[in-house]
């Protein structure tokens, strides 16, 4: 320990101090370097036998005391683990492989992708290069390294994780090929962001400045200068520049396109600061690249409202709300009976536990100038003065600032940061010597090192929090709970100003043509009644609120094989239509939500989350093919109101903050308590959601003012729009009730994973796809401008079984990649990268 470092007495063998590892990326001999890629989830063991594996130099002592069939033991238990991570590797790497072979195998993506070649062969070879490039540059870099031979010097820790350079990178480009043959404009835009949002450590450290590397910066616009250059051919005798193939207006013009890489890099430090430890590096870049094509590329009504939602409310409310929301945050995680009481100062306010601990501090302080032998501690100065009594109890404190809202210079730091785990400074350790040894004063230091000045002395945490706080102490608890209700009514005056001003304004201009948002409402949903369409008609408000045509007759509703449910929604109307939708949506999330409150007390905590994705199957899979824009408008709305609802509770704001935490709680998991952000119910919102609204992007609308752009051309659906539902609530529930029950055999890994819960995930996805399949045939819609006539037997039987056992093979085939993507990843969350890969594979297989 380091305490034997500080004994004067020799006869004692002292061990060496501990050296400070860094948390992530590859060992190397460079300083100050942020994280290339994320550990995987190896245990304790683990690492400990890979620390040990990959120890320049070997302990003579510790040879001795172990056994030749011990370590011998050891070493095999090591190669196995390396061997079994290479394994996990290899399969991710290889699984986007075939991914990316499926995409380019979709309809009409191969040609697309031709005419941008140039492009993406210099996207593809550019981050091969710097691959390839990157161990050179550590074996270079690594001062440290004593290996005679430079092939020792190229090892691959059992910790490498290839998620920041292959899901930030090139998740992006896939997608937006999927989508090209509709919207090819969108290639070139990903194709910088997926170069943009390659990890800085591939790149030199000279050349950056304020968090922008210009060598970077540079190498992502190779693409736009090649696509410029037409000069340059490759497979092609005339290429087309970018302008003639999608410059404006559909596409971004050259500038735009080069200030995409400092776009993406100034917004990860506000995501950063909002969202702190509860996203990964890739998925912030994720994030971060998806918010600016909605940003940028957002064209149908149903995204601009998205985007009116997301970045003008989400901005404004960040702008006005946001220090609001600190100090409301501040001042309710401070204990009551920490606050001034009324009638006496704050610094007379000193209780009995202060005063012990003011008195154990004294004489600790005095006993230290009696003998240096008599030291106990191996502190090199005295601690200051320190309350107790958050401690009296045993009970982790509440860190009361730097945790739902840190400092912007806290972006760099990539510890965990949870409501029960206090944030912890390092004194620049980290930062300045990642190898660098304590220094010592009695004991003689290790061969090879020489002694290092002692840091300089920094204040403590406790000194800092208690002057960031200082100001909610001079409070009582009155004026306290009056102050925090102030900053509620600011907050929620804030909320309904943005959505009253300029997200209503926006939505007006934007996405409805100049109509007044709630009189669109009103018409979209409610116009087909005849009592509203009277009432609009005495009152003179068919300008603020156009009328739809009146609804046919019931009585007229034909049913056969198959249905033709558009025809029935004409019949029905429209509006009367989405009014039985809504009346469908709510009864079932009821009947979830009765379910769950009836099974509290008798299944645990997972059973019940899964209650909340059967829901979502439910609710989503029959209503998605019957109104997919309505559905998508839906689930825009919610995500929004998910968003405010974490926001006042993440801030605590009265009286619904604490109510919605209280209700939040029992289904929390272990990837919501990484941040102050619960992360559970917004991902499985967005898993389900993203394959539809990228589905809808590729498919093309109609429909006549003020309604235009609200209903898809030639009755298109496609099985692709709930790829992300059949994922979330049927797979991911299949596998987590399958394999915590039945799961015996573990994939060779370490993760968890079963292969039985990993066979249910296939088997769950593939019933979903194939009765989605049915759906889609039996209401009559068209997956492409041709009806599915071989799949209703219109064919003959032999053409009928030939399609739906083509059919089944597809689905099998996009359900065991999803479930294998499950198994193999760590550096994303499940729930969102999973269903974007299944909904790729959909596509990609033309299911």
């Amino acid at each position: 320990t380091e305490a034997d470092d500080e004994r004067p007495d020799f006869a004692v063998k002292a061990l060496p101090p501990p050296t400070v590892r860094p948390r992530k990326g590859l060992k190397t001999g460079e300083q100050s370097e942020d994280a290339f890629l994320t550990p995987s989830m190896l245990d304790d063991e683990g690492r400990r036998l890979s620390e040990g594996y990959f120890r320049r130099t070997s302990s003579s002592e510790d040879t001795k005391k172990k056994t030749e069939e011990e370590e011998k033991a050891e070493q095999e238990k090591l190669l196995r683990r390396r061997l079994a991570e290479f394994a996990r590797r290899s399969s991710e790497v290889a699984l986007m492989a075939v991914t990316i072979a499926c995409v380019l195998s979709g309809r009409g993506v191969w040609r697309t992708a031709a005419q941008w070649q140039r492009e993406l062969f210099s996207q593809v070879g550019i981050i091969a290069v710097l691959i390839l490039v990157y161990p050179v540059k550590l074996s270079i870099v690594d001062t440290q390294a004593t290996h005679t031979k430079l092939w020792q010097r190229f090892r691959v820790p059992a910790s490498f994780d290839p998620a920041t350079v292959l899901y930030p990178t090139l998740l992006p480009i896939l997608v937006a090929l999927s989508v090209s043959p509709a919207y090819p404009a969108i290639i070139l835009p990903n194709i910088i962001l997926g170069l943009s949002a390659l990890p800085q450590r591939l790149f030199p450290r000279s050349s950056r400045l304020s968090g922008i590397n210009a060598v970077h910066w540079f190498i992502s616009i190779i693409p736009l200068i090649l696509s410029e250059q037409t000069g340059i051919t490759f497979l092609q005798h005339s290429p087309q520049p970018y302008l003639l193939k999608s410059g404006p207006p559909e596409g971004l013009t050259s500038e735009a396109l080069v200030s995409l890489y400092p776009l993406h890099h100034a917004l990860l430090v506000p995501l950063h600061y909002i969202t702190t430890t509860s996203l990964l590096t890739s998925e912030l870049h994720l994030l971060s690249a998806a918010l600016i094509n909605v940003l940028l590329m957002a064209a149908s009504p149903q995204t601009v409202i998205l985007k009116a939602c997301i970045w003008v409310g989400g901005t404004s409310l960040f702008v006005f709300a946001g220090p609001v929301l600190h100090w409301n945050l501040t001042l309710a995680r401070v204990p009551r009976w920490k606050l001034r009481r009324a009638g006496h100062d704050s610094q007379e306010r000193k209780s009995f536990a202060d005063a012990v601990s003011d008195l154990i501090n004294l004489q600790r302080a005095t006993s230290a100038f009696r003998s240096g032998e008599d030291a106990d501690s191996d502190a090199d100065e005295d601690a200051p003065p320190a309350s107790i009594k958050g401690k009296t109890n045993g009970v982790t404190r509440l860190a009361t600032t730097g945790n739902a809202f840190p400092t912007l210079g806290s972006f760099t730091k990539q510890e965990p940061l949870s409501a029960v785990e206090p944030r912890q400074v390092i004194d620049g350790v980290l930062s300045q010597a990642k190898d660098r040894a304590r220094p010592r004063r009695f004991s003689l230091p290790p061969r090879g090192n020489s002694p290092l000045p002692a840091p300089a002395r920094e204040p403590s945490n406790r000194s800092k929090a208690r002057r960031k706080v200082f100001w909610c102490l001079q409070l009582t608890p009155e004026q306290a709970e009056r102050r925090r209700w102030i900053y509620a009514a600011w907050i929620y005056a804030a909320l309904g100003c943005i959505v009253l001003g300029p997200v209503y304004s926006y939505i007006s201009r934007k996405a409805l043509t100049g109509q007044d948002p709630l009189g669109w409402v009103i018409s979209y949903l409610f116009g087909q009644l005849p009592i509203l369409r009277h009432m609009v008609k005495d009152l003179g408000l068919a300008s603020w609120t156009p009328l739809p045509p009146p609804g046919g007759d019931w009585r007229e509703l034909h049913f056969g094989f198959p249905l033709n449910i558009n025809q029935m929604r004409i019949t029905i109307g429209l509006a009367n239509t989405r009014l039985l939708l809504i009346g469908y949506l709510v009864s079932v999330l009821i009947a979830g939500l009765l379910a769950v409150f009836a099974l509290t007390a008798y299944v645990e905590v997972d059973t019940r989350r899964k209650v909340f994705h059967g829901t979502m199957v439910v609710m989503l899979v029959p209503s998605i093919f019957v109104d997919p824009c309505f559905c998508a408008l839906a689930l825009a709305g919610i995500l929004t109101m998910f968003l405010i609802l974490e926001v006042i509770r993440a801030g605590q704001v009265p009286p619904l903050g604490n109510a919605i935490g209280r209700f939040v709680a029992p289904y929390v998991d272990g990837r919501d308590l990484r941040g102050p952000v619960v992360v559970s119910h917004i991902f499985l919102l967005i898993g389900c959601a993203i394959p539809l609204w990228l589905t809808l992007a590729s498919v093309g609308r109609e429909g006549g003012l003020p309604w235009e752009g609200w209903e898809l051309a030639e009755n298109r659906r496609e099985i692709a729009m709930v790829a992300g539902v059949v994922c979330v609530g049927m797979g991911d529930a299949a596998a987590s009730l399958i394999g915590r029950r039945y799961g015996r055999r573990k994939w060779i890994w370490v993760g968890g994973k079963s292969l039985e819960g990993s066979g249910a995930f296939a088997a769950a996805v593939t019933v979903g796809l194939m009765a989605a399949k049915v759906w889609q045939v039996l209401g009559g819609w068209n997956d492409t401008r041709q009806p599915l006539d071989s799949l209703m037997g219109s064919r003959g039987s032999a053409h009928f079984v030939a399609a739906w056992f083509v059919t089944l093979l597809k689905a099998m085939f996009c359900a065991c990649g999803a479930s294998f993507m499950e198994a193999v990843l760590t550096g994303a969350n499940d729930n969102v990268v999973v269903p974007v890969a299944l909904w790729l594979l959909v596509k990609g297989s033309r299911l």
